[in-house]
């Protein structure tokens, strides 16, 4: 190899290492923003011993939606939302006049298979006709006749009567509205009182019964209310794999059907699960995410989330045993440069619960 060579592979040389010979330094961005002091705590596994909220929704228990089964138009709704009705009262009319007259029409059309068969039997008598027309024309008076009472059943669905006594609790109808078969005209509660319908995972339906006491969450109650475990499903959810519930809730002032409510729930005992505080989730665009602190950047985690307890949240996956989850991300972006803290009692959220 020649003797000039030499100089140009050791600046090769050179330049490579200083390329790719070390690994590169995480650094922040500077146009994120100054560094910011965080509280993380460290993931860890624990049990799954306590107790767990669990998502549901406040319903009526006497409940019933009223369809539409005939296209019409809505004519008059006597009732409005919020009024209480009689059982057997209306509560939709809709136009019947094109009901009325196919009703009218198929009431002519069983008079005159009536006569026509009345005519055939007097022939017959007289050997003028013959046993197979006779056939026909009584099968010709039977078919006229379950025409008739098509026409006056679909006469009879213009009007809508509640089915009991109840409370009018929605009416996405006005009218003038023209209405398809299937479509909900008109919900009413009854007297049977408020429930939360939730759904919980196999391994805590297994804990609770039938009379089971729990508390209840509701949205718009500052306390807790005392609710009972009236029915498990006996078969879970093919697509969530999970169990309905549901639970009869105790009357209370300003408690609404529709609203949200949590069911306190006994947890699995042994069951090994990452929790992180509730404060270090958020959502955006209906998924959840939290931040992990990696060299003094914030890094962005989306994650799936299990069910809360207290004030922790099971993560089923998204993140590892011993990263460092920011507490409090509000403010932070992908890449935020953060100076750590360690909040108090680190050393897996999951201790935090068990103590």
């Amino acid at each position: 190899m020649s003797s000039r060579m030499f100089p140009i592979l050791a600046v090769l040389a050179l330049g490579l290492a200083a390329c790719g010979g070390h690994e590169t330094k995480k650094t922040p961005l500077p146009h994120l923003g100054p560094t910011r002091d965080v509280s993380t705590i460290e993931v860890g596994r624990g049990g799954g011993e306590g107790e767990i909220a669990v998502p549901g929704t406040v319903r009526a228990r006497q409940r019933a939606g009223l369809s539409a089964r005939v296209p019409a138009s809505v004519e008059e709704l006597p009732a409005r939302v919020g009024q209480w009705v009689e059982a057997g009262a209306v509560v939709v009319r809709m136009d019947d006049a094109a009901l009325r007259a196919a009703l009218a029409a198929a009431e002519a059309g069983l008079k005159a298979a009536l006569a026509d068969l009345d005519r055939t039997k007097a022939l017959l008598e007289k050997d003028a006709a013959t046993p197979r027309e006779l056939d026909e024309m009584t099968a010709r008076a039977a078919g006229a006749e379950a025409q008739v009472t098509a026409a006056r059943d679909s006469l009879s669905y213009a009007v809508l009567r509640a089915p009991f006594a109840g409370r009018i609790a929605s009416l996405p109808v006005d009218v003038g509205d023209v209405v398809s078969p299937g479509m909900t005209l008109v919900e009413i509660e009854g007297r049977g009182g408020l429930e939360v319908r939730g759904s919980v995972e196999a391994p805590v339906a297994r804990l609770i019964r039938p009379g089971t006491r729990v508390q209840a969450l509701c949205d718009g109650q500052s306390d807790p209310l005392e609710a009972r475990i009236t029915s498990i499903a006996p078969a879970g959810d093919p697509t969530t794999h999970r169990v309905e519930v549901r639970a009869a809730l105790p009357a209370a002032p300003g408690l609404r059907a529709g609203t949200f409510a949590r069911l306190v729930v006994p947890a699995p005992v042994g069951e090994a699960q990452l929790r992180v505080p509730l404060s270090a989730v958020f959502s955006r665009g209906g998924l959840s995410g939290l931040f992990v602190a990696d060299d003094g950047v914030a890094r962005l985690r989306w994650v799936a989330v299990g069910e809360r307890t207290g004030d922790a949240v099971e993560i089923r996956a998204g993140i590892e045993p011993g990263e460092r989850v920011v507490v409090d991300p509000a403010g932070l972006v992908e890449g935020s440069p953060i100076r750590e803290t360690m909040a108090a009692g680190d050393g897996a959220a999951a201790e935090q619960e068990e103590r």
